[in-house]
């Protein structure tokens, strides 16, 4: 839609670089790559990821392991492991999953029945909105980018849900909705809370789906994860021609973002949008 914020992968051919002074001596931790490079103007901040990563390595601790690179009409964050969580996230909007290192699994409640979905190393996934899901990132060193929009409005809420058997995820056993503006921090206190309650006794209740807030989604099936790679060698000939290609195809049933892939050489010229737009530079410059 016009109206949700795009997430763009930029693909563009290598073009020659200066010479650059031999700095193979230092740790790319000391020296970012993007030192000496010039932000333009409109442009929040620019990255180098590896970099970025060690630099904030230490803030990625469990229970979510989670770190926002950037916040705005879209959440910029990176998820790593080891991480292992009981609890199904719900949302109104969607995710987007792309996993930089190592492997995780994703169990969800599609079409009213659990779905484990296997998001390998190098694999592309979106998640649909108002989809029970719980990552599950085991391997240590593993490291995801995970893209969410902005909660419009104080009426749009989260939820966690906790069921009797995590493997089947047929009845409730506890579930909570609440306002969330940063996963990092909102979610371990929502977590906390039934860890109390567990502890207290674990007192029955009834959790009557039609009382949330958030309507869960029984009607969608979600593709299966797909290889970036093997994307772009499909689509090899039309990116090396600058053409812009769209990654999640026309036919997901995601409708919230507009993900694309742009091969170069190729400029995008007099394009202005009142959204957030975030690119992630695969190679060339």
């Amino acid at each position: 839609s016009s109206e949700i914020p795009q997430l763009v992968i930029m693909l563009a051919a290598p073009a020659p670089m200066p010479a650059m002074p031999d700095t193979s001596a230092e740790p790319p931790a000391k020296r970012a790559r993007t030192d000496g490079v010039v932000v333009p103007s409109g442009i929040c901040a620019l990255h180098h990821i590896e970099d970025w990563y060690e630099q904030n390595k230490d803030q990625f601790k469990p229970p979510v392991c989670n770190k926002l690179m950037h916040k705005g009409q879209l959440s910029i964050m990176f998820v790593g492991g080891p991480n292992t969580r009981k609890d199904f996230h719900l949302e109104e909007g969607s995710e987007f999953f792309f996993q930089l290192k190592g492997n995780m699994e994703l169990p969800t409640v599609q079409k009213g029945s659990r779905k484990l979905v296997k998001i390998k190393q190098g694999q592309i996934f979106c998640l649909s909105s108002r989809i029970p899901h719980s990552p599950q990132r085991p391997e240590e060193g593993s490291l995801g980018l995970v893209v969410e929009r902005r909660r419009e409005g104080k009426e749009e809420i989260d939820g966690l849900i906790f069921y009797e058997d995590f493997n089947t995820c047929k009845k409730v056993r506890w579930e909570k909705f609440f306002r969330c503006e940063d996963l990092a921090k909102d979610l371990p206190p929502v977590i906390k809370a039934y860890k109390a309650w567990e502890d207290a006794g674990a007192v029955p209740k009834e959790f009557k789906e039609e009382d949330r807030p958030v309507k869960q989604d029984k009607e969608t099936e979600v593709p299966e994860p797909f290889s970036l790679q093997d994307f772009l060698k499909a689509n090899a000939e039309k990116l090396a021609a600058g053409e812009s290609i769209n990654l999640l195809g026309f036919d997901h049933p995601d409708k919230e973002f507009e993900v694309l892939v742009i091969g170069g050489r190729s400029e995008q010229t007099g394009q202005q949008s009142q959204l957030e737009t975030w690119f992630y530079q695969i190679k060339g410059t």
